[in-house]
């Protein structure tokens, strides 16, 4: 499973973020589809490495887990990799806190 820890709501600059958002981040009460669209991308990661990986987790930096999908693929935006996936609405994770997370800056994690 690749896992996606994100940090604190911010807004951002939709000509300068690849997947044109405005906001990036964690809030809390947050939905699932909102989890999903802050965490899905733009990261800098090994391709080899996430696109062997079935699911993907979003997590906020306490661990509690935001979002699950299921991986489809990866678009590359220079070195940077936006997720495309299903997200799994209602997954039984969603709410809980995972069993790995890791203690690392790097958000980016393979568990």
């Amino acid at each position: 499973m690749l896992q996606i820890k994100i940090a604190a709501y911010q807004s951002v600059d939709p000509t300068q973020d690849q997947m044109g958002r405005t906001w990036v981040g964690y809030t809390p009460g947050m939905s699932e589809e909102d989890a999903w669209e802050a965490g899905r991308g733009c990261w800098v990661m090994k391709a080899s490495r996430a696109i062997d990986e079935d699911e993907v987790q979003i997590v906020n930096s306490e661990g509690t887990i935001l979002a699950v999908a299921t991986m489809r693929g990866l678009i590359k935006h220079g070195n940077r990799l936006e997720i495309i996936g299903d997200l799994l609405k209602g997954d039984e994770r969603v709410g809980s806190v995972a069993s790995h997370v890791s203690k690392s800056q790097n958000p980016i994690s393979y568990v």
